[in-house]
């Protein structure tokens, strides 16, 4: 009797794992993007995935959620420390 290829039992574990995204389209139907914008936010922007030795990437869904609430916070600290400094000038700029 054959033994089953350890790999293949093993990526069948994975694809059954809750929150677990294997490939460019599972992360981009999740997050709703294309793959060129998936391929522009892993080079500019940290997106969490990993591009595994076998070819694929691969990310959980947590880790995208807390990169998305984390990138929303800091973009709003930038926003409020750019009200704040207009705010300190009173309203003059230019001037």
């Amino acid at each position: 009797m054959r033994k089953p290829f350890l790999a293949a039992i093993r990526q069948s574990q994975r694809n059954h794992e809750p929150g677990v995204l294997i490939g460019v389209r599972n992360i981009c139907d999740y997050t709703q993007i294309g793959p060129r914008t998936f391929y522009r936010w892993c080079r500019g922007y940290e997106f969490p995935a990993t591009f595994t030795p076998g070819g694929r990437w691969i990310t959980s869904k947590s880790l995208i959620d807390n990169w998305i609430v984390a990138r929303w916070k800091a973009q709003r600290e930038t926003q409020q420390h750019e009200a704040d400094l207009a705010g300190s000038d009173g309203g003059r700029v230019g001037q």
